[in-house]
């Protein structure tokens, strides 16, 4: 199906959205029915009224009307405000997986703040944080949030897919370069890297960047200036990036992991067995991956207590086998970040994993090597690669630190 259009100007969004609609015979009730959109969302879009509308909004109607291919694409690179459309040629990708259903419970804030952040100039917003502290579900919200300021396109890589080798950066400039189109012919790295320099520059694409381990897959995408922007889930800290902004996530506070498990299995039920939910939080290290699971494994068996599940997550030696449903698994988002250790660290962590309390430079002059310094080092870059989280500075101003509750657990399994 096509919608014709009269010679002379590009016409607007509105009109071309009526005129679509009205070929395929639809009301704006039968057109909000089908794309899953308000009545008051499609009359303010035919009016008008809403002169930014979002793009998934858009790609949402283009399915429900049926369009062929090429009017979907002219249709969601229709201008608007101070906003060209893709140049002609160029491909408009539309790759941000699904964002998480469920609320971002204790990230409403920092989610804002990296919205407010995007375009960055150039310098790239970094989200990092331990295994299972929900990187990949505030970025994607984030995505999702801003779509209406990259009319050009969002790219999302998933830099280390659990089945397969790390990107280089070669290969991350070249993927992200097919996205846009513009990766025609034989290019030499550096040819290929000033072409992505340029469309990026020229460009309001958003790039997405998952599992992201060193600067250097980063560092190519960067543009000074730039109309685009780059969005980064990082397993570790990238403090060799310039001007980013860093945000550091970890668990969440005891209230706010209660509501997450509330929110995924019902108040009520929660409710009802308030000490179970409180026990599965504790058990679950109010990791925001631990709690989803939890909350799934539970939907799925209504006719199961809450104190079922307690039960079975207080024993630890079980504790990661039971935290997995489906393609989720808490125990593969520990391996991702524990597989790519250099050997001293691995063998640091197996000498820690038994250490009541909170541990420093001292058991590791102990157990692993007797030179401080090197102590040192492998304590910060164990927290760095965010295996281990550092507390208060005790009495004598010693920082003292402790092994992820879901790391542990892992490298005690595996000892």
């Amino acid at each position: 199906m096509t919608f014709q259009q009269s010679p002379g100007p590009r016409p607007s969004l509105a009109v071309a959205l009526v005129r679509a609609r009205e070929a395929a015979c639809l009301t704006q009730d039968e057109l909000a029915v089908r794309s899953g959109l308000s009545v008051r969302a499609i009359r303010n879009l035919e009016t008008g009224h809403t002169a930014r509308p979002r793009r998934q909004s858009l790609v949402l109607l283009a399915e429900a009307l049926g369009l062929a291919p090429a009017e979907a694409r002219r249709l969601l690179r229709l201008p608007r405000d101070g906003q060209p459309p893709a140049p002609a040629g160029c491909a408009v990708p539309a790759e941000l997986p699904p964002a998480p259903r469920h609320r971002l419970v204790g990230r409403e804030a920092l989610a804002d703040a990296l919205t407010a952040r995007l375009p960055g100039q150039g310098h790239p917003a970094v989200v990092v944080g331990p295994p299972g502290a929900g990187k990949t579900s505030l970025v994607l919200r984030t995505a999702r949030t801003a779509l209406g300021r990259f009319p050009d396109g969002q790219v999302f890589v998933d830099l280390h897919p659990t089945s397969c080798l790390p990107f280089t950066p070669d290969q991350l400039v070249r993927r992200v370069l097919r996205s846009l189109g513009r990766a025609s012919g034989a290019l030499s790295p550096e040819e290929a890297r000033a072409r992505l320099r340029d469309a990026l520059s020229t460009r309001r694409v958003l790039v997405v960047l998952d599992n992201v381990v060193t600067e250097a897959q980063v560092r190519p995408l960067l543009v000074d200036g730039g109309r685009s922007a780059v969005l980064v889930a990082a397993r570790r800290e990238l403090p060799a990036l310039p001007g980013q902004l860093c945000h550091r996530i970890g668990t969440l506070g005891r209230r706010e992991a209660y509501q997450v498990l509330a929110d995924l299995v019902g108040t009520a039920r929660v409710r009802a067995e308030r000490p179970a939910a409180l026990d599965i939080v504790r058990y679950c290290g109010a990791l925001p991956l631990a709690l989803h699971i939890a909350g799934l494994w539970l939907t799925a068996r209504p006719h199961r207590r809450l104190g079922d599940l307690a039960d079975r997550l207080s024993d630890e030696r079980d504790r990661l086998d039971t935290l997995s449903v489906g393609d989720l698994s808490l125990r593969a988002s520990v391996a991702a970040y524990h597989r790519p250790l250099p050997p001293p660290l691995k063998a640091s962590l197996h000498q820690l994993q038994d250490v009541p309390g909170d541990f420093g430079v001292d058991e590791l002059l102990s157990r692993v090597t007797p030179s401080r310094r090197v102590a040192t080092d492998l304590l910060e870059e164990l927290l760095h690669r965010q295996m281990i989280r550092a507390g208060e500075p005790d009495p004598a101003g010693r920082v003292r630190h402790r092994l992820h509750d879901a790391v542990r657990l892992y490298v005690t399994h595996r000892a």
